[in-house]
This record gives structure tokens, C-alpha cells and sequence, in this order.
């Protein structure tokens, strides 16, 4: 026993020591951290912690009394009763189990929009599925403890930011130093391998006992002390030199301190190990101390009592940041105020996140095209634009250019690709995404919903502008102004704002058709056909054992007029096929159409049918697909040895793209030119049984998903709803379309992406017949609603236009239908601000359905009510939002008045705009307070507009400091979202503070509003 031997320091000595007391040394600081760190905290969500889980294996025997009564007289008589719950679960589950109960404990850490439970389908996903969780920064609750954890390592990494262990299996650790601009990378052993084998920019988190997902988890006391001799090295190594923190860990017998024991008995090692105790009087296990006796004696070994996590890495955070003068950080003087001046400019604040975007094709074989490289190696030009017929390289030649950006001393430090596949509605989703990921998920596509293309454009500017990025959108032809050789929208808006500011990234662009700017800061780079060198060189590439008579590649040249993507085929078939000559292939394709060179029926006849069978299922893919999936695909016909020789030989054909990406599975594509082929080649009858198998397979993906649709997902994996539905319209499957589109529509829409929803929806109304569709599709008038609103938030006001009037066609006579339209029509015009227009509309709805007394859903009370407030009729509107309880009551929060937030703010904002101040306060308060809770679509903007009225009712009272604090912390809701919105409330501000070159601290905004909120 350690008894009185040991010295347990007070937190103050602790925050000196890993602060001031730095001073004087180099050694970096390695922190050690357990499951409290990322468990709940005061009510909040967070990973299980040890209780819950032995909870969770409890519940694997639910309805077994037998086995429950074992499982309860196993772990209540065990010293460890979390080791015991697994070794339990381990002897008549197995190792898959335990992992199933891993993923349901993190997946409890996950943001929901509702109240219902996904653990079931988490369990279900595939390690694609759960990497994509792992990447959506917005997607995860993050403790006190763990965001401030990650502030340190991103804001300090000389210090704090190379390594972190960890005996936790979540991603929280990465997730929170991502979220506050910094890198972070993963290394997860379940069993001995080295963690100095890869490496990677910023800091490493060591996962010692496994991850949720992709490995098996550590947890029986057999598991976590057998033999590792390679990590305990690693360990060794990296630990021998370092002030050591361990913090909220238990200190069982592991890997991790095992290799303590051996760097703290060893002499010839100098490190400092700072051992943390959670309560003020401390437990340390017998088998701790025997542990780290050798450290003690040696004084390499201190400790320290009353260490609470969530209190401590806040503590230290803030004494870090105590010597930086940062904006909307810092408390001075009083704590109410900055001395920060303030800037009108606060665009700088963010860095790269390495969240998920499209992958660029792997290039095999590169030749020529020295000129068209030396053009984007050389041109100071922000934006390029690669224009040429399809096959000539445009996308190839972007690819190579950015997967070689690192062989050279070049300006530009990270890249991003966007594959907008020649599709109309595409572009505005894609810059969403490069915001969200060029944020570091500091904001999330819901945010972005309602500001308009200028907005959204200033704002990619400003997220992008100085990171020095590399950002390609591959196949843009739909945004293309064929006529005045330009692009249109918001792509040629991006264009013109990023060549005349400053910019240091490269924006890309590809497309067939010729576009022009004038000026420096855009060139266009053409793509035209290789050279006769250049075919001699490609065919000695693809064909080194073989001689190729010069003459034949010569007219091959000339009959494919240098075609690259043609004359790469040739070369690959002549290599691969047996048999074949290239003056055969030309004899073939001499014989189809003269004026274009018919290489892919020439080639479509020498593939044996299990070739074309895979073709002809990957052609009706809408997306890149995994290999397994692709085998899903083809499995009615197909057996694994077919498939796998099928896709093998595909691949070596350059028929089928491959896009690699490191530590996730390849994806196979088909060419642009190989997808045109093969669908044009089939009648659309012919193709709806390989769509219809595409489609089952989406259906199986898709319900693995399905039941998560309550956390917030990120897009990648939305977007199978999308593909979903628009596989169903190339089928004419469109009432099985319109089931998707209102299965997907909250989630796509309520997480920012409105024009996908809208890209997917406008191909279906223009495949079906308007005559009949009321009465063919029972979820026509939804999504004719939801259309007007998605048009209508994207500010495209021509297009609801359009689709309301033709909607108004499909209702001849005034049925319940026509309350509908008339609610739709109401509501697109509250949205534009035409209250009156709206009110008229809404009044004919309410009127009709009144007079006479139809049994239908349909209504317009609502927006009528919306419409009627904003137009200055406040009393009026009172008394549809009070809900048929007295309005003194709604103040007073009295007995049986529900906790409905929306009610409250639509009540206090007709009582402000009546001027009955103290009492919409009332209503504020308790509406912030169930707002604070929310996590559903649109609750960041809620509560951004719920600080501004509450702003302005304390501007107008005259109590400024509130005021100001209000404002202040909308302005922080919004970040950089909505720009237009964050002017008005740095106008707003202007006016209520009196200091005129000090603006009040973010932090004390926060407990300012805080403490107001809390009552």
C-alpha cells in the first residue's frame, strides 16, 4: 500500500506546471486520456460511459432470465465489474458482439433531430458509412473536456498537438481539434504493429485499444495485457522524453501502462509523469503504484488530486489563450470588454477540414500535354478553364495536375475535386460542400439555406480565399452560356468575385463547350488533339513489348484526329486483347462512320458477355461505387469468379476508372464517353431491369441508413435518396420517385441541400404527365409544395412562378386541392416579403375551406397568421398563435401550457411588435430555452433571430450592454453563413455600444445571454 508516501499537488500547481512552468523546457506534452473525457456531461449527450456499457451488454440479454441472473451474479461479485460484463458477453456472443456494443455506446454521442433511437441501425452500417459519421464535424455532441482538448492541440501544436493516447474507441478527440481549425490523424491497434509506420500532418491520436469501427475492441482484462512487444516499443520511444499528462484514466493493466513501466524504471530516460486523480480525496490502485514506484522514487513521477476533466482542459485552455490578443476571445478590464479594435473585415477565421469530397481519376499513364501543364504550372491566373471535346483529357489533366502539386515548389498547399457529372442544379450544392468542408465544419449546409448566390458567394470567398487550395469542379457544361461563351449563375458570379479579390487559391473548371473571360486572373486552357509524338509515345507505353508498326499509329492519329481518350483504348487493346492488331482495329472502325470514329463498337464486340453485363449495370449507377457494391450489382448473373475476371479485365481495358483514396476502399467509375455509349446503345426497355436491380441495391443501402435519418448525416450518405429517386425516373418508376423524394425531403432540405432536392425533383416533373398526376401520385401536391419553397429559399422566384402556375392547371375546378395551391401560393409570397399578396392568398384558402366545411387537411391559418404579423396586424395574429391559451398564461409559463418553442417566439414577437416589451421577454426566455435544446434543421438560425429580437427590445429599453451581448452572440450563431444578416447586426451593434473602438468579448456575450436565458 502507498499510503502517506505519496505528495498529491493541488489543479493550481498542475495549470502552473503545464503553463508558466514550460518556460524553461522543450519537452512536448503528451496527454493521456480515459472514457470520461467524451462521456456525458450534466444532461448532455455523450460516448456510454463504463456504467451505461455494462448496461448495454446487460440488455443483450433482455428476456433471458437465466442468463440475466448469471450476467448479474458474475458482475455485481467482480472487482471490475466493466471487464466482467465483456468476458460474460465474449463467451457466449463473441468478439462481434462486443464490437456491436463499441458502436451503440459511441453512436450515443451522435446529434439528433428527433427523439428517436438509432443504436439498431448503427450497428448495421458499413465502415464507409461510419467514416462518413466520423467526418461530419456538425454531427457530434462534444464535452467541455474534449473541445477544449481539441483548442489546445489545434492552437498549440508546438506544445500540446503532436501526440495524443487514448484507451477511448470514438472519434471525439479528432472531431474536436477539426472542429477548432486544426489536423488531426488516426492510428488504431487491436493487436501489435508499430504506430511510426504511416505519418501524416498534425496530431496523431492513438487509439490503444481499437476503434469503433474497422477493428476489434479491447476490453477483457486477457485482451488488454497480452504480449505487444512492437507497440510497447513504439510507446517507449515516443514517451521517453515527454511530459506525460494522464487525465481521467483508470490505470488498468493495458499496453499503455505497461510501457510506463518500463520508461519509468529505466534510468537512461528522462520523462515526467504527471498522474491525475479525479476526487479531492484520491484512489490509486495498488497496482498504479507498483507501477510507477521506480518514477516515484526517481522523482520523474508526480500526482495530482481534484481533477476534474471538464473543468481542467477549460482552465488551461483559457490560460493558453490569456497570452493571445484574439478577437471575440478575450474578456479584459471588467470582463465585459475587448481591447480588440473592430475590424469590418472578419472573413480570415478558418481552416481546412479533410472531410469527404470527390476523387479525381487515377492516371496510369501520362504523356504530352507539356504545354497545357506548363500553362497552370506557370499562369499567376486564379481561375482556369480546360475546355475540350470529351475524351481529349480535360479531367485528366486536372487530376494530374493536383496529384502532382506536392513534386513541386508551388503555392498551393491542399486541393479539393467536385465532380458536377454535366448536370444542371449541381453547382450551388457543390460550393455548399467546399464551404462546409473549408470551414472545418465550423458551418453546416443548413446554415447556408437561405442566403441568396451573392451571399453564398461572398462567403466561399471568404473561407477559401487564403487557403491556398486547389479546387477543381470537373464537368460543369450545364452552367455554360453557349451563346456569349460564358458561364451563368452563381458559377459565373464565383468567377468575376474571385478573379478581381484577393485570392490565393485556383479554382478549375471543365466543361466541353468554349468559355472566355477578359482579363489576366482567367485563361483558358483548350484541349485539342495529341500530336503524332505524342501517339508514338502513348502506344510504347501501353505496348513496350510490342512493335507497333509507326505508320499504322500514324493513321490511327489521324483517323481518331489525336483523340487521346480513342487512341488509349487502341494502345490498351492492342496490349491486352490477344490476337489483336492495331491495323485490325483500324480495318473495324474503318468500315463504321466515317466522320467520327466508331473505337467503343469496335471494342463492345471483343468483350465477352460477363464484360458487358458489369458495363451495363455500372452505366446506370449514379455514383462511383465500391467494388462490393459493383458486385451487388451484378450478382443476378454474375457469379464472384465471373465478376472479379469481368472487372479485372475492364479495368486494364480503361474501360472502368478507378479513383483511389487512401485509407478507404477504391471506387470504379465509368468514363463519361463509356456511360454515354453503353446507355445509347440499349433501348430504355432494355435498360429498366439492370436500372431496377441498381435501384434494389440503393434500397438495401438505404436501409441500413434509414432509421438515422434522426442524427444529422452527412451528404454523401443524403445523397442516396437522390440517386435513389433519380434512378426511379430513368426507370419511369415515378410514383416510387415522389415515396423517395417525401421519405428524404425534411433530412435533404433541413441539412442545407435545397438544390439537390430540387435537381432530383425538376427531372421528375418533367417526365410526368401533369394531366394525370393528381390522381396518379398521391404525393404530387407535397412535393409541388415543397418545390415552390425550395425555389423560393434558393431565391429563384422565376421557376416557383413557373411551377405555381402550372400547378394551378391541375386544379380546373376549386376542390380541397385548390386550398392547397392557395396556401403555396401564400407562403411563397410571405417568404418574398409580399405580406399582402400572401394575406389574399391565404384568406381565399381559409374562406373557401370555411364556407364549405370540406373534410381536408389543407389549410392556410398559419401563414395567414405569419402574414398578418409581419404586415402590421399583430393583434390579429395573436390569436391564432396563442393556441386558445390565455396570453398572461403563455407569459407565466402557467400550469398545462405546452413547451412549445415556435409558439412562444411567435407570441413574444407579436407582443414586441406591439409594444409590450416585458412580456414578448417572457416569451423569449422560455423559447430560447427549449430553442438552447434543439438540434433540428434551421435551431442555429432560430436562435440567431431569437438573440436579435431579444436585442432589439433591450436597445430599445436602453439597456445597451444586453443589447449589445445579444447581437453579439448572433453574430456568432451565424459566423460567416449569412453575411447579409451578420451586416445588419454590426450596424445594430454600432448603434447601442458606447465605446467606439471596443467591442464586447465573445465569451462574455455568451455568459451575459447565458445567465439571461437561465432566468
Amino acid at each position: 500500500m502507498w499510503g502517506d508516501e505519496i505528495l498529491f499537488y493541488e489543479k493550481d500547481a498542475l495549470l502552473y506546471r503545464l503553463h508558466e512552468g514550460l518556460d524553461n523546457t522543450e519537452k512536448q506534452v503528451v496527454f493521456i486520456v480515459g472514457a470520461p473525457i467524451t462521456a456525458p456531461f450534466h444532461g448532455t449527450q455523450g460516448v456510454a460511459d463504463v456504467n451505461a456499457i455494462v448496461k448495454l451488454v446487460r440488455n443483450e440479454f433482455a428476456g433471458k432470465q437465466v442468463q440475466l441472473a448469471k450476467f448479474d451474479a458474475a458482475v455485481s461479485g467482480a472487482a471490475n465489474p466493466y471487464q466482467a460484463a465483456f468476458d460474460f458477453l465474449s463467451g457466449r456472443a463473441g468478439q462481434d458482439a462486443v464490437n456491436r456494443i463499441i458502436k451503440r455506446a459511441v453512436s450515443q454521442a451522435l446529434v439528433s433531430v428527433n427523439e428517436g433511437s438509432w443504436e439498431d441501425a448503427i450497428v448495421k452500417l458499413a465502415d464507409d458509412q461510419l467514416r462518413s459519421l466520423d467526418q461530419n464535424l456538425k454531427g457530434w455532441y462534444l464535452s467541455p473536456a474534449v473541445a477544449s482538448l481539441g483548442r489546445l492541440i489545434a492552437k498549440y501544436p508546438d506544445r500540446f498537438g503532436q501526440i495524443v493516447l487514448t484507451s477511448n474507441f470514438d472519434p471525439l478527440i479528432e472531431v474536436a481539434v477539426e472542429s477548432a481549425s486544426g489536423a488531426a490523424w488516426r492510428t488504431s491497434l487491436s493487436v501489435d504493429g508499430s504506430i511510426t509506420q504511416s505519418a501524416a500532418s498534425g496530431c496523431q491520436v492513438i487509439h490503444i485499444h481499437g476503434y469503433w469501427y474497422g477493428t476489434d475492441t479491447l476490453h477483457t482484462n486477457r485482451q488488454l495485457i497480452k504480449s505487444r512487444p512492437t507497440l510497447k516499443n513504439d510507446l517507449l520511444t515516443v514517451l521517453h522524453d515527454k511530459i506525460v499528462v494522464v487525465v481521467a484514466y483508470g490505470g488498468w493493466p493495458d499496453i499503455f501502462t505497461g510501457a510506463l513501466s518500463g520508461v519509468v524504471s529505466n534510468d537512461n530516460l528522462f520523462p515526467d509523469i504527471l498522474w491525475t486523480c479525479y476526487g479531492d480525496t484520491p484512489v490509486l490502485s495498488d497496482y498504479v503504484y507498483a507501477t510507477l514506484q521506480p518514477g516515484i522514487d526517481r522523482n520523474r513521477v508526480s500526482f495530482y488530486k481534484g481533477i476534474d476533466c471538464h473543468e481542467f482542459f477549460p482552465e488551461l485552455l483559457r490560460l493558453w489563450d490569456g497570452n493571445q490578443c484574439e478577437q471575440f476571445v478575450e474578456e479584459a478590464n471588467d470582463g465585459l470588454t475587448s481591447s480588440v479594435p473592430v475590424s469590418h473585415d472578419r472573413a480570415k477565421l478558418f481552416r481546412l477540414a479533410p472531410l469527404e469530397c470527390d476523387r479525381p481519376p487515377n492516371i496510369e499513364v501520362w504523356v504530352g500535354r507539356e504545354n497545357e501543364l506548363r500553362a497552370l504550372e506557370t499562369a499567376k491566373a486564379k481561375v482556369v478553364i480546360i475546355c475540350g471535346i470529351g475524351g481529349e483529357g480535360k479531367s485528366a489533366l486536372a487530376s494530374h495536375y493536383i496529384h502532382t502539386l506536392s513534386e513541386r515548389d508551388d503555392r498551393y498547399r491542399s486541393w479539393d475535386w467536385r465532380d458536377c457529372k454535366e448536370q444542371s442544379d449541381r453547382i450551388r450544392t457543390q460550393i455548399v460542400e467546399v464551404i462546409v468542408r473549408f470551414s472545418k465544419g465550423t458551418i453546416s449546409a443548413d446554415q447556408l439555406v437561405e442566403t441568396a448566390d451573392t451571399e453564398l458567394v461572398e462567403v466561399f470567398v471568404d473561407y477559401v480565399g487564403d487557403a491556398s487550395a486547389v479546387l477543381v469542379f470537373d464537368n460543369v457544361d450545364s452552367y455554360v452560356d453557349l451563346e456569349n461563351q460564358t458561364f451563368t449563375g452563381i458559377l459565373d458570379l464565383l468567377i468575376q468575385h474571385a478573379s478581381t479579390t484577393q485570392f490565393t487559391s485556383r479554382i478549375i473548371l471543365t466543361c466541353r463547350p468554349d468559355v472566355q473571360y477578359a482579363g489576366k486572373s482567367v485563361i483558358t486552357i483548350p484541349m485539342k488533339g495529341i500530336s503524332e509524338s505524342e501517339a508514338i509515345e502513348l502506344f510504347s507505353k501501353r505496348a513496350p513489348d510490342q512493335n507497333i508498326p509507326q505508320q499504322d499509329i500514324r493513321a490511327a492519329r489521324f483517323l481518331t484526329k489525336g483523340h487521346a481518350f480513342w487512341l488509349d483504348l487502341l494502345a490498351v487493346q492492342v496490349t491486352k486483347v490477344p490476337g489483336t492488331t492495331l491495323r485490325k482495329l483500324l480495318d473495324d472502325m474503318r468500315r463504321g462512320r466515317e466522320d467520327v470514329p466508331d473505337v467503343l463498337s469496335s471494342i463492345w464486340d471483343k468483350l465477352a458477355s460477363r464484360e458487358q453485363i458489369l458495363l451495363r449495370f455500372m452505366a446506370e449507377a449514379a455514383r462511383p461505387e465500391t467494388e462490393r457494391t459493383i458486385e451487388r450489382f451484378a450478382a443476378s448473373q454474375l457469379n464472384h469468379h465471373k465478376f472479379t475476371r469481368a472487372l479485372r479485365t475492364l479495368i486494364s481495358l480503361n474501360l472502368i476508372v478507378v479513383k483511389p483514396e487512401v485509407d478507404a476502399p477504391d471506387l470504379y467509375d465509368l468514363h463519361p464517353l463509356v456511360r454515354q455509349f453503353v446507355r445509347t446503345k440499349f433501348e430504355p426497355s432494355e435498360r429498366s431491369g439492370f436500372i431496377r436491380v441498381v435501384i434494389n441495391q440503393y434500397k438495401a443501402i438505404i436501409g441500413t441508413i434509414q432509421s438515422v435519418l434522426g442524427i444529422h448525416l452527412p451528404f454523401a450518405m443524403l445523397e442516396r435518396w437522390s440517386q435513389k429517386a433519380e434512378l426511379e425516373v430513368s426507370a419511369g418508376l415515378y410514383d416510387e420517385a415522389f415515396e423517395t423524394l417525401v421519405e428524404v425531403e425534411s433530412a435533404l432540405i433541413g441539412s442545407g441541400h435545397v438544390q439537390e432536392f430540387v435537381r432530383v425533383g425538376r427531372l421528375l416533373f418533367e417526365s410526368i404527365d401533369w394531366e394525370t398526376a393528381a390522381s396518379k401520385y398521391k404525393h404530387f401536391d407535397k412535393i409541388v409544395g415543397v418545390m415552390v419553397l425550395a425555389y423560393d429559399q434558393l431565391g429563384d422566384f422565376d421557376s416557383s412562378d413557373i411551377l405555381l402556375t402550372r400547378y394551378e392547371r391541375t386544379i380546373p375546378q376549386k376542390t380541397a386541392r385548390y386550398i392547397k395551391f392557395c396556401d403555396v401560393r401564400a407562403y411563397s409570397h410571405w417568404v418574398r416579403g409580399d405580406f399582402a399578396l400572401a394575406m389574399d392568398w391565404a384568406m381565399k384558402g381559409n374562406t373557401l375551406k370555411s364556407e364549405t366545411n370540406v373534410d381536408t387537411d389543407f389549410e392556410c391559418q398559419h401563414t395567414l397568421a405569419l402574414a398578418q404579423r409581419d404586415a402590421g396586424q399583430p393583434e390579429v395574429a395573436l390569436e391564432y398563435f396563442r393556441k386558445g391559451f390565455e396570453v398572461a398564461e403563455i407569459v407565466k409559463s402557467g400550469a398545462g401550457i405546452p413547451p412549445n418553442g415556435p409558439m412562444y417566439g411567435n407570441v413574444g414577437r407579436c407582443l414586441q411588435m406591439m409594444g409590450r416589451m416585458d412580456e414578448a421577454l417572457s416569451c423569449y426566455r422560455r423559447s430560447m430555452a427549449i430553442l438552447e435544446k434543439d438540434t433540428s434543421s434551421h435551431s442555429n438560425s432560430n436562435r440567431a433571430y431569437a438573440r436579435r429580437w431579444v436585442g432589439e427590445i433591450f436597445a430599445h429599453l436602453g439597456d445597451t450592454t444586453r443589447a449589445e451581448a445579444f447581437f453579439i452572440e448572433a453574430i456568432r450563431m451565424l459566423g460567416a453563413s449569412a453575411p447579409v444578416r451578420v451586416r445588419e447586426l454590426y450596424a445594430e451593434v454600432e448603434k447601442v455600444r458606447g465605446n467606439p473602438s471596443h467591442i464586447l468579448g465573445e465569451r462574455a456575450a455568451a455568459q451575459i445571454v447565458g445567465q439571461w436565458i437561465r432566468g
